[in-house]
């Protein structure tokens, strides 16, 4: 009978409802006695505590209490408050309220209370708490908390397997963790148990959620962040003083800037080229070139996609770049995929340029690049990446090798005088370094310690090498050799597309077709084509017309070291290739 004037408010409850509340339909025949009585204890307890008071009013009771010492009017007051911070937009605020009104609960609603009336209210209050957490994990997704609110809800659908937006949010969170398989068994799972239990079928919105999932067009929902004030945002490393050509290049792709400011969608420009061959001293200057169509700033990331060390996971590239957007650490999503969605969401409303130097492949850039707005991407790779072209209609910008006048002027600037004293030997130097912008640094490095030392004497050098890649080696950072750039290149080969790689090398001339060099390894036509495509798509090899290939030749004098034990130092410093020494030398 308490729980029954206490859920009521203070509103008046008479006899007869009070009988009904208690014994429903088959009241005993004290029924009314039973209820003075119970009255007379409760109005003693609650005078004894000073906690309320009855009144007898309209032939019935009311009880009066302060409203904040049920905990029922505290869960409904925390649950209005976190509702209405949830249509406000703001979702961290929401879930905090949401999960504060939770922690009052103290397992199940009126436990042990008998009556129909206590029946009903436990039924509602239970609704109650199950829509808060509802409401809990909605905040949760909405902030980009993909992993941990799959974790929760796997356990509720288990525990409420025909409750259908359970099976909804699981799904997103799923989907937004990047798990679409396991998502589409959440749907498959949850339609087969409604129409066996209840002979329905899934609601309206659980279909269109399963549709959108299926056809990978499920919009995650964008978090809203609080972003501190920060610096400008200015993550570039300095250009090089010396830096020559690409005009071509550059002009395109500020022709693709200027066009994008009609498109709804980032522009993504994919750099590719041989090892050494400038790909990140570009887009470095390009970068800085185009820094005032990008006024909010730019962000650089080096993600070791080749070379020595660890290749950079995006979930840690996407935290250093939310860090410095100004996010708060705790407002940082667990996860990649979370993460992924408040970036997106905070550059949809900048323009900011994002330089990712060094990728190793399409999934790796994936959710670093920008979604809509006026933003920009620019990747380097020594790899095609075509997976980026197909995904986010990238553009490709494929670097050469520099043109003989621009090896020369790229000299010129590391030379100085002694350039235009020495014309021809600068040529000879240009020649020999085949137009690589990593080759011509090195020698010009070289030749800056050695200032008194004709140009004539060091392009002789260069020329009179036994092994032609020691000319273009580092002797303080062998990760700067062209030899150890070459070399990790030929790491990502399988080992037949290797020892592929080092019978190119022995054949003589330039002009390679599938057919003549089918002929020569007496191998089949397509196995052939198959591997010179892959050595194209990772730039040691260029087509130089339709079917014509050619190979450079500081690419050639790798592959023909690569069998030779004798050869490449790089083998000491555990630079050769690994699948190559367990199998030897080629037939």
């Amino acid at each position: 009978m308490a729980t029954s004037l206490l859920l009521r408010g203070g509103t008046p409850a008479s006899m007869s409802a009070l009988v009904d509340d208690v014994w429903g339909d088959d009241p005993p025949s004290s029924a009314l006695g039973s209820i003075r009585t119970y009255v007379y204890r409760l109005r003693r307890t609650l005078h004894s505590v000073d906690a309320g008071h009855i009144r007898l009013s309209e032939g019935g009771y009311s009880l009066h209490v302060d409203p904040d010492a049920l905990d029922v009017n505290r869960f409904e007051g925390i649950l209005a408050r976190a509702r209405a911070a949830q249509v406000a937009g703001d979702p961290a605020r929401g879930s905090a309220y949401y999960a504060e009104g939770l922690a009052l609960w103290r397992g199940a609603a009126l436990a042990g209370v008998p009556g129909p009336y206590a029946d009903v209210q436990r039924t509602r209050l239970e609704e109650l708490r199950l829509a808060s957490i509802e409401g809990r994990l909605t905040c949760d997704l909405e902030r980009g908390l993909y992993a941990d609110t799959a974790a929760d809800l796997t356990a509720l659908v288990a525990e409420h397997p025909l409750r259908e937006r359970f099976s909804e949010l699981l799904m997103i969170a799923l989907y937004g963790s990047g798990r679409q398989a396991e998502a589409l068994g959440v749907y498959h799972t949850i339609s087969h148990a409604l129409r066996e239990n209840l002979g329905v079928s899934p609601s309206t919105e659980l279909r269109k959620a399963h549709e959108l999932i299926l056809r990978e067009e499920l919009t995650l929902p964008r978090p809203r962040v609080a972003l501190s004030p920060s610096a400008p945002l200015d993550q570039l490393p300095a250009e090089l003083p010396h830096f020559v050509g690409r005009d071509a290049e550059f002009e395109r792709v500020r022709q693709l800037v200027d066009s994008d400011d009609r498109t709804s969608s980032a522009l993504t420009v994919v750099v590719g080229g041989m090892a050494g061959g400038g790909k990140t001293a570009f887009a470095i200057r390009l970068a800085h070139r185009l820094a005032d169509r990008f006024p909010d700033g730019q962000l650089f990331a080096d993600l070791h996609g080749f070379g020595p060390g660890q290749a950079r996971e995006p979930a840690d590239v996407l935290a250093d770049f939310l860090r410095a957007l100004g996010v708060a650490a705790d407002q940082i999503p667990a996860g990649a995929p979370g993460r992924a969605v408040m970036f997106r969401g905070i550059l949809a409303e900048r323009r900011i340029a994002v330089v990712l130097d060094n990728v190793g492949s399409s999934e790796q850039a994936r959710d670093l690049l920008p979604g809509k707005g006026g933003s920009m991407a620019i990747v380097t790779s020594r790899h095609e990446l075509p997976g980026l072209l197909v995904t986010h209609q990238a553009t490709p910008i494929t670097l050469g090798p520099l043109s003989t006048q621009e090896s020369k002027r790229f000299l010129a600037g590391l030379f100085g005088a002694r350039a235009a004293a020495e014309p021809s030997a600068i040529a000879d130097i240009a020649g020999l370094c085949e137009g690589l912008p990593l080759a011509l640094s090195v020698v010009g490095a070289r030749a800056s310690y050695r200032p008194t030392t004709p140009v004539a004497y060091l392009a002789a050098d260069i020329r009179s090498r036994r092994r032609p890649l020691d000319a273009f080696a580092c002797e303080d950072d062998h990760s700067l050799d062209v030899r150890a750039a070459l070399s990790w290149s030929v790491r990502t080969l399988s080992p037949d597309c290797a020892r592929f790689l080092y019978a190119l090398s022995g054949r003589p001339g330039d002009d390679l077709t599938a057919e003549n060099v089918a002929a020569m390894l007496r191998w089949p036509v397509s196995t052939v084509e198959a591997a010179l495509s892959r050595l194209v798509r990772v730039h040691l090899l260029r087509e130089s017309e339709p079917g014509h290939y050619a190979m450079s030749g500081l690419v050639r004098a790798y592959a023909a070291e690569l069998f030779q034990p004798e050869a490449a130092p790089s083998q000491a410093d555990g630079l050769s290739h690994p699948v190559l020494e367990r199998h030897g030398t080629a037939s």
